[in-house]
């Protein structure tokens, strides 16, 4: 191994004189700043390529990180930088911190392969190669556009990264790994779609942390599975997309929002297995159903509840006696996402870390109280305390309980101990859902959601520990 400090000079050089080349190209050509921003992200990314073999050790590459970290902070912040070679990262008009992230995950992943070069190479390759040129392919052919966290995105731009994310991981496996051809060409496919959700639904840059690591995590998992369970889940993650994109019209959830459900749902069946995976496709299919409707033909909605209501049809004529399903506006982010499905990752990630079945009761808790949260979310604010609230309250709680919680009772053959955390269950729903209804006034007068979905995902969370009663006691 040669001398990893000469290295990292040679790494800090080719970075340095790869901006200066783009800054010259910029300046004398005023190329579309997206070429710009992936004229410095592909060589970069190629060039981290070859840190297997230039080191043996994860700490240089840390301290390349840091190192790059401090040049571009540098170069965002202090004046007489940003306006030369800033520019190379700055011309893209968006709120982004993709090359802070960018040095980050490349130390993480090398420190993570453990010196397993293909562990390394193929995520980088996926980032390096398929969001480049995806981004790019995105900016100047995508037409079909669809809502994402922080703009919109091209399915265009979407399908360009699955094929070259396919290519990225399918030809490194095929010649360098002894891996079988069926094998390898299920593992291509599978992190091709899977990869691309996370590319899809990530936002301000963290693409640049989502693509390699998860990329990372699902190629160490898949590469010990065998053709039949590689074939289950490429059908299941198959089915889980299709579905999400035709029902987007019944829910609230933009594209990129109902890319990160399918996402969820992926990992709820595969890290717990298809019991797991019916509390939150309950959710997605039921929560469109339970939310207060507003026939604005008959009830004009008024200038505070249309500020509020926001997910209710904009045009009133779109509404007619002859429409068979309920149209709602699609306003809903990754961020709502995330919210809801925060209780239940954490009662999943402890029993893939505990092996204790019994958590699919807190788990299955925390949707239905999420559900219930949905529900009063979308109560007017006139008459906000009226008695027929209240009662609508109880409905959603009832109503919650019983589409989560018969499922899992009849699955489970009425165990002393389900039925007991069942019971119990109906008090957690309660519990969130009074701290929500009480809270959401002073929720909806913020001038952003931020607080509102933190608040709902943390009284959700606290509602589904009130199960581990009956756990405890059985």
């Amino acid at each position: 191994m040669s001398n990893p400090w000469l290295n990292m000079a040679l790494v800090l050089a080719f970075l340095l004189g790869l901006m200066v080349g783009l800054r010259v190209v910029q300046h004398r050509f005023s190329p579309h700043p997206e070429f710009i921003r992936k004229g410095l992200h592909i060589p970069m990314g190629l060039m981290t390529l070859t840190f297997p073999w230039l080191f043996d050790q994860p700490l240089p590459v840390f301290i390349l990180a840091g190192l790059a970290i401090a040049w571009l902070s540098i170069l965002r912040s202090y004046s007489p930088l940003k306006s030369t070679l800033g520019n190379v990262l700055g011309g893209v008009k968006r709120r982004s911190l993709g090359e802070i992230y960018f040095p980050i995950s490349v130390a993480l992943l090398f420190a993570l392969s453990d010196g397993d070069p293909l562990l390394f190479c193929i995520p980088m390759l996926i980032l390096t190669l398929a969001d480049a040129v995806a981004a790019v392919v995105g900016v100047h052919y995508g037409k079909l556009r669809y809502a994402a966290t922080d703009g919109q995105k091209s399915a265009e731009g979407s399908i360009t990264f699955f094929m070259l994310a396919f290519f990225s991981v399918h030809v490194p496996l095929l010649l360098a790994t002894p891996t079988g051809r069926a094998e390898t060409l299920l593992i291509a496919m599978i992190l091709g779609l899977l990869v691309m959700l996370l590319e899809a639904i990530a936002w301000s840059g963290l693409d640049n942390l989502f693509i390699p690591l998860g990329g990372f995590i699902l190629l160490k998992t898949h590469l010990e599975m065998d053709v039949t369970a590689l074939l289950i889940r490429f059908v299941v993650t198959a089915v889980l997309v299709t579905f999400v994109l035709v029902w987007r019209r019944r829910t609230t959830l933009n594209d990129s929002a109902l890319l990160g459900t399918a996402f969820i749902g992926y990992l709820s069946w595969s890290l717990g297995g298809w019991q797991w995976l019916m509390a939150p496709l309950i959710l997605l299919i039921s929560y469109p159903f339970l939310i207060l409707w507003v026939d604005q033909h008959k009830t004009p909605l008024t200038p505070l509840e249309r500020q509020v209501m926001i997910w209710l049809p904009a045009d009133p004529s779109t509404q007619t006696d002859f429409t068979p399903t309920r149209q709602w506006e699609r306003v809903h982010n990754v961020y709502a996402v995330l919210s809801v499905a925060a209780g239940g990752l954490l009662w999943l990630a402890l029993y893939r870390l505990t092996n204790h079945p019994e958590l699919i009761y807190p788990y299955t808790l925390a949707f239905a109280a999420n559900l219930t949260v949905i529900c009063i979310a979308g109560l007017s604010p006139l008459n906000y305390w009226h008695k027929t609230n209240l009662l609508r309250v109880v409905a959603y709680v009832c109503e919650s309980w019983l589409l989560m919680f018969v499922p899992l009772i009849v699955i489970a053959s009425g165990s002393t101990a389900l039925l007991l955390s069942s019971a119990l269950s109906l008090l957690g729903i309660a519990v969130a859902a009074i701290a929500y209804y009480l809270t959401q006034p002073m929720l909806r007068q913020r001038p952003s959601d931020t607080l509102n979905w933190f608040c709902r995902a943390v009284y959700t969370t606290l509602g589904s520990c009130v199960v581990l009663l009956g756990l405890f006691a059985s």
